[in-house]
């Protein structure tokens, strides 16, 4: 079952071995169509990126929650605009530079139906790459009107996942389904930590149905988005008599719940994280105290990561740098630019309606290793009709960073 914002708040991802890290995640204000922030700052451009490309630039749209009451993700637009850089440096496509029109949505969806007006009929963009998908539902009818598609969603949405018109890159919900599989044999109960809200709940229902045979879930524990205080819920893993631990819940949270659990005495659990609840805090405890962890990544195959990193050593500083390296987020814009020169020439086209029919017809389409093979062909979920990916890539905490066990993404078989 897909979660909105909701059911998978803070949509953060995985560490990146990147220079250039900021130490605080500063929030920097949008425009639609501008950079992020006055010039030099995270999000804007300090130099060209064109790199002496001549052609006439092909204009991209990109949405994302920047001044937001809920969310803030400046790195979707911060992502976007390093690929772009890393396309236009290589040649750009067919001799054009790509250049990245970014509109904030506000993480409303009014802000998303602003931003559909102003990118697909203003603006004028070629089509919508790299969005999380949030507020697509306000975006597809005017994909539709203006006869385009949006690649590289995060479709998290319900929306996302039913138009013909949106390719997602990122497994969305594939993750906890795949991340039993990465379970040592001597797992035998685990336990899921959703937080409040009914979709989140139903998700950690559902994904009992992916457990391995001989592998039983405790009653799960719900964990209020709002909740600060850790120590009632430790006692209850504790008391559930779960060897594995599996949070679906505010990622803000989970660092505190993992600390909170060493002192009551939860020290010999396996915890299993999903890249959406992955952050540094997460990261730097589970390796502080040595605590037994399994983390899935949704676009963490092959090079990806080295890829990732050299490109914002190399583009980040024209752009104007990126505030969190470790979002999925950002890494999905990354990568939905730089598959574009891929997709584009696949078609043989820029036309929308060309790539469309080109993308329909792939049956082992090619991330850079992100995933497995995207076969988008066929519907494995038929809930979720637009999710083809059902691949993960096995890590762990180690020292500090997300180390990847394994570049070979694990393709479940529905």
């Amino acid at each position: 079952m897909p979660k909105n914002r909701s059911s998978r708040p803070g949509r953060t991802a995985r560490i990146v071995a990147a220079a250039g890290t900021a130490a605080a995640l500063t929030l920097a204000a949008a425009a639609c169509g501008s950079p992020s922030s006055a010039s030099g700052s995270p999000g804007s451009s300090s130099g060209s990126t064109t790199f002496g490309l001549k052609g006439k630039p092909i204009l991209i749209g990109t949405m994302g929650p920047v001044q937001s009451s809920t969310l803030s993700e400046p790195w979707i637009e911060q992502g976007a605009r390093i690929g772009g850089a890393a396309v236009n440096a290589s040649g750009g496509i067919d001799g054009r530079p790509v250049k990245v029109d970014f509109c904030d949505d506000h993480g409303t969806a009014q802000g998303g139906s602003v931003c559909a007006q102003k990118l697909l009929v203003q603006d004028k963009v070629t089509m919508m790459v790299g969005d999380d998908g949030t507020e697509e539902p306000a975006l597809i009818p005017a994909l539709s009107s203006a006869s385009t598609i949006s690649f590289g969603s995060m479709g998290a949405s319900q929306a996302s996942l039913d138009s013909s018109r949106v390719f997602i890159i990122d497994p969305v919900e594939a993750e906890y389904w795949v991340m039993p599989r990465m379970f040592p044999k001597t797992t035998h109960k685990v336990v899921y930590l959703p937080e409040e809200s009914a979709i989140a709940q139903a998700a950690a229902k559902g994904n009992t149905a992916y457990l391995p045979e001989g592998v039983t879930a405790a009653a799960p524990i719900t964990i209020p988005s709002s909740a600060t205080s850790m120590q009632q819920y430790c006692l209850q893993i504790k008391s559930s008599g779960a060897d594995t631990v599996i949070p679906t819940m505010n990622p803000d949270q989970v660092a505190t719940l993992i600390q909170t659990c060493a002192q009551v005495g939860v020290t010999k659990v396996l915890w299993a994280i999903s890249t959406f609840e992955v952050t540094p805090q997460v990261v730097n405890v589970l390796s502080q105290l040595h605590e037994k962890n399994v983390i899935t990544l949704g676009l963490g195959g092959g090079n990806v990561e080295k890829e990732f990193a050299a490109d914002i050593a190399k583009y980040g500083p024209k752009v104007g740098g990126i505030t969190n390296t470790i979002a999925e987020p950002a890494i999905n814009a990354w990568l939905a630019y730089k598959l574009l020169p891929q997709v584009v020439k696949g078609a043989g086209s820029l036309n929308p309606a060309a790539i469309r029919s080109y993308l329909d017809k792939q049956s082992a389409f090619t991330t850079m290793g992100a995933t497995a093979p995207i076969d988008f062909t066929k519907t494995p979920i038929s809930v979720m009709p637009r999710l083809k990916n059902l691949s993960a890539t096995e890590a762990e905490a180690q020292n500090g960073k997300v180390v990847v066990l394994d570049p070979k993404p694990f393709s479940l078989k529905p």
